[in-house]
């Protein structure tokens, strides 16, 4: 089973018609009938009830329409949130620094920077030594780290 398939159930399911659900995918007709009977076939059920006016769900169809629209709701999701990560608008951002500047930079930057990303969760490490930021950013536990020379 493929997501496409998902979709065309969820159209048709919605639309209760066949050619109203092509339009809306911006596909023929026939095509999309065939591709529910493979759905169908493939579950082993009936999903939709078919008359030449319109388009019932079967209580089976009914039940797999709610899960389908659940999956596919979280296959956006995932989507929106693998593209929130990649784009720096969303994730966790672990920062050190130096002790004089725990106290006289970082409540400021704190602000600043939950204000701007409010997606991004933020950690801090204050009062670290810079050979401490140095290790830390090399073995990864650390992801930004703020020096005074």
């Amino acid at each position: 089973m493929e997501l496409r398939h998902l979709r065309y159930f969820v159209a048709v399911a919605e639309e209760r018609h066949f050619g109203r659900a092509a339009e809306r995918l911006h596909m023929a007709q026939p095509p999309l009938s065939q591709q529910i009977r493979q759905l169908e076939a493939e579950l082993g059920l009936t999903l939709l009830t078919r008359t030449t006016r319109r388009v019932d769900l079967t209580p089976a169809g009914a039940a797999y329409l709610e899960r389908a629209r659940e999956i596919l709701g979280a296959v956006d999701a995932a989507a929106h949130e693998a593209a929130s990560i990649a784009s720096g608008r969303r994730g966790r951002l672990l920062i050190g620094c130096v002790g004089s500047a725990t106290y006289s930079l970082l409540p400021a930057l704190a602000r600043t920077l939950r204000a701007e990303l409010p997606e991004v969760e933020f950690g801090f490490r204050g009062e670290m030594l810079s050979p401490d930021q140095a290790a830390a950013l090399i073995d990864g536990t650390l992801d930004l780290g703020l020096l005074r020379p």
